[in-house]
């Protein structure tokens, strides 16, 4: 029996005196894309386009080539944000990767990620995860560590999500999409974070889940060897998401409560909102429950699918590029994660 009196923790006064702003965003989006119809198709599933595109809110994802790993496509929106900022990757302070399973469990994808940009030095590359909260985890991190004398940081999110994944499951074989997309952070002489908070629920831990192959294979010893090989690509679960809609509805009343008592802004403040779509319904409830219309705020799935890590980084490269972001604008970044763990943050362009 799950607690259904939720706790948040209460949000501590940061001090922080030196200041980090976004220098510069790029996205990579592999070119091959694949709709909910070829998916069916392929795999010979009992399903209707049109149910999945309004369950989920997909209708096509980009898919990157079989020959393609994570750090492959972390490293095109990598190199482009760099290059926009005549920014080498030996002047990185730091570099940071979110992925879901990366190139190899050890080293970091972080390092190989250096190492593709052709660093000749030895910059602290390491990897934050978290699955898709893991950016704004990197967000909140690098702006501490430009508080206490980094000078530039470059996160890179996402990879290929839809390689390790159930192929006749319908809450995941549709879902998902690959992509990247880095962001570079480095000092400003004002503040543009303007407020964070995070948290963590365990009691719906196995709501969604990426457990590790070799698991899978233990759990299934009663397989023949072929049948456990073909389970190793089914390493995500997830359940119905509904189970914890009245936790996704308090979540973002204590996100923005505590984004708001740290900022001193309100919600009419707001000029955008930026929210990671695990799927389309949970996008529609956060926008709902901020009583934000949705044409403040942006909006990928239905063509990029859920890119893990690295949705609200391509919604940010997405916003400055079509101009809908602007500057001095007030942007809310939401993201509801495995964990359940999520949490927000204020930035102000």
């Amino acid at each position: 029996m799950r607690n259904l009196k939720y706790i948040f923790p209460e949000n501590k006064t940061k001090s922080i005196n030196r200041f980090c702003e976004i220098k510069a965003t790029a996205s990579y989006i592999p070119e091959k894309s694949i709709n909910n119809e070829q998916i069916i198709e392929k795999f010979g599933l009992p399903f209707k386009p049109s149910f999945i595109s309004k369950s989920l809110g997909v209708e096509s994802r980009f898919i990157a080539e079989d020959n393609q790993s994570d750090s492959d496509l972390l490293v095109i929106s990598a190199d482009k944000c760099l290059k926009q900022s005549n920014i080498k990757a030996e002047d990185l302070s730091r570099l940071i990767v979110n992925k879901y399973y990366g190139d190899n469990l050890l080293p970091m994808t972080a390092s190989v990620l250096q190492r593709k940009l052709g660093s000749n030095t030895a910059v602290h590359a390491f990897d934050i995860e978290g699955g898709i909260s893991a950016f704004l985890h990197a967000l909140d991190a690098a702006a501490r560590f430009i508080s206490t004398g980094d000078e530039n940081i470059l996160i890179s999110s996402g990879g290929i999500s839809s390689k390790m994944i159930n192929k006749t499951d319908p809450r995941v074989a549709f879902l998902f999409g690959d992509g990247a997309a880095s962001v570079l952070v480095g000092h400003s002489e004002q503040p543009h974070i303007l407020a964070s908070y995070f948290y963590s629920n365990h009691e719906f831990y196995e709501l969604a889940t990426a457990i590790t192959p070799l698991t899978l294979i233990e759990e299934k010893r009663a397989m023949t060897i072929e049948e456990q090989m073909a389970s190793v690509y089914d390493t995500y679960s997830m359940g119905n998401w509904k189970e914890a809609e009245t936790f996704y509805k308090e979540a973002v009343l204590a996100v923005s409560k505590n984004l708001f008592l740290e900022s001193g802004l309100k919600i009419e403040d707001i000029d955008l909102v930026l929210v990671t779509e695990n799927n389309r319904k949970i996008w529609e409830l956060t926008l709902d429950v901020l009583g934000v219309r949705e044409n403040k705020s942006i909006s990928l799935i239905k063509s990029y699918g859920n890119t893990m890590s690295a949705m609200l980084p391509l919604l940010l490269d997405n916003g400055f590029a079509t101009g809908q972001i602007q500057k001095g604008m007030n942007i809310m970044l939401i993201s509801h994660g495995e964990g359940l763990s999520g949490g927000g943050i204020l930035y102000k362009v």
